[in-house]
């Protein structure tokens, strides 16, 4: 059979499987796109059931409550009531991977399941709250980004004649917030139903090697709806071509960005450690950067803030005031991972300990900044070090 003849002759058959298992009277099949994870997330996961006398498990241990955890089979769930099964059956590679993995429902509760998944992607979970970060700055990057994005906004730039894509740069030194910052856009683009992607230094390397890498290079850039796209740690594409000899991949790079074809309904968002000083002229004319966000040490102020997100039990353990004046030049990664010292002593030592957590803290460092140590087996050095 042709694969189309072939995928019609196994849709119904998966269909009635999935609607046997979760008892389903005139069952309607669906994917769920951008809403998967919301609808996931505020659902309860059920048994895994055979398909057709044959279950695949798959022991994926990492996001456990999204993966259904087979390779072949049924995944029975509840939200709210309404029942319903994920089939995953990955049977024929010329499809798209939603062809053979779908959800089935009720036709009763098509509608119902799908509010539920609207309003469970406008709700905000624990670790979706924006980061710590000054507000004016949080809100630059709220307009700049997700904002931009909105279909209204892009409709009435492209009539006035602007630009319909956006580019910016975060930078700084590194424990600043660029990667939360990235995080929270992540999971607003998800909560607006926005594609997002995210190319990392590896995987544009792989594109330049690839056979057809102009081609394989113009695809990170491209989204298939409105999205962002993050490029993490582009020091190689972005620096410039005056004091490095990568001229071959900023110039593709920077054709991918803004080349003879248009790009709309995108952002995209570089973050990089290197001085802006030592960026590439090219990569910063307008058009295809827009904006430069700095992320610097927090201070007083914001370090306070991070410490008020802490644990109420941590900060009753501590003088929070006075951890946020003995952290002063501090980055907030520098600053959580004194709080993860401080933590691991309360464990060991059921004591809440902040001078020692502060001393491990820089003894640490210390030991990091030894430039000649060896990491592994090795000799003795003159000084002693192994």
């Amino acid at each position: 059979m042709t694969p189309l003849a072939s995928y019609t002759a196994d849709y119904p058959r998966l269909v009635e499987a999935a609607a046997a298992a979760a008892g389903l009277t005139d069952p309607v099949a669906f994917t769920a796109g951008t809403y998967a994870y919301f609808l996931l997330k505020s659902a309860t996961r059920g048994p895994l059931v055979p398909l057709q006398g044959v279950l695949l498990r798959d022991w994926l241990t990492g996001g456990r409550h999204f993966y259904p955890g087979t390779k072949f089979g049924l995944r029975l769930y509840t939200a709210e009531g309404v029942r319903f099964a994920r089939v995953v059956a990955h049977l024929d590679t010329d499809y798209a991977d939603d062809a053979y993995d779908f959800y089935v429902v009720a036709r009763a509760d098509y509608v119902r399941l799908f509010r539920l998944a609207v309003r469970a992607s406008r709700e905000r979970g624990p670790g979706e709250v924006p980061p710590v970060m000054p507000a004016g700055q949080l809100e630059v990057l709220r307009q700049n980004t997700v904002g931009y994005l909105d279909r209204q906004n892009l409709r009435r730039i492209k009539e006035l004649g602007g630009r319909a894509k956006r580019g910016l740069l975060l930078t700084g030194p590194p424990g600043n917030g660029k990667t939360s910052a990235c995080r929270w856009l992540k999971n607003e683009c998800l909560r607006a139903g926005y594609e997002h992607k995210e190319v990392s230094p590896d995987a544009y390397q792989a594109a330049r090697r690839a056979c057809n890498p102009a081609a394989e290079v113009k695809d990170l850039f491209a989204v298939h709806r409105r999205g962002v796209i993050f490029f993490d740690d582009m020091d190689v594409a972005l620096r410039d071509r005056n004091t490095v000899k990568e001229t071959d991949d900023q110039a593709v790079f920077l054709s991918a960005l803004d080349g003879i074809e248009v790009n709309e309904g995108v952002v995209y968002v570089f973050t990089t450690n290197c001085p802006l000083s030592l960026i590439d002229p090219a990569f910063k004319r307008p058009g295809r950067l827009d904006l430069v966000m700095h992320f610097d040490p927090p201070d007083a102020a914001l370090r306070r803030e991070l410490v008020g997100r802490w644990h109420p039990e941590v900060r009753a353990g501590i003088d929070a005031e006075a951890a946020v004046g003995e952290t002063a030049g501090f980055s907030f990664a520098e600053v959580e991972e004194v709080k993860n010292l401080l933590i691991l002593r309360h464990l060991e030592a059921g004591a809440w300990d902040w001078a020692w957590a502060m001393n491990q803290f820089r003894e640490n460092r210390a030991e990091l900044a030894v430039r000649d140590r060896n990491v592994g087996f090795a000799a003795p050095s003159a000084n002693g070090h192994r």
